[in-house]
């Protein structure tokens, strides 16, 4: 039995519960859309281009996907997953944590030592 499902375990929650919160906390809202139409007219505006986000004070928005139940079940399974998906379940667990009053996890606890998974690299140009 893997790190992530003891801890799911012994806390007493469901792997629904974290689906359907992960996208409730991950669902874009009006100040996500603003963002994500300010950065769309900075990458048309010509004399924005060279500029980074940063510096515009242009933040990043929700992504608006919250895990899906066969990342959930990767993770239960102690799949390798990506550092996005491990992100966005750290911060459902840690919502319904902070909900019955328990102290916020990382990512060592709920996944031990689980490698990341790697994408496929970069072709040089």
């Amino acid at each position: 039995m893997g790190t992530f499902k003891q801890f799911l375990d012994e806390k007493q929650l469901k792997p629904e519960t974290l689906v359907r919160l992960s996208s409730q906390l991950e669902a874009r809202a009006e100040d996500d859309r603003k963002l994500a139409k300010q950065r769309s007219d900075k990458r048309r505006d010509k004399e924005k281009q060279g500029k980074p986000y940063a510096e515009l004070g242009i933040g990043k928005p929700k992504s608006g996907r919250g895990v899906s139940v066969q990342q959930v079940t990767a993770a239960l399974e102690d799949q390798p997953l990506p550092p996005k998906v491990r992100g966005k379940l750290v911060r459902a667990v840690n919502a319904v944590l902070s909900r019955k009053g328990g102290q916020p996890v990382d990512f060592k606890a709920l996944f031990g030592e689980v490698p990341v998974r790697k994408g496929a690299a970069a072709k040089a140009s």
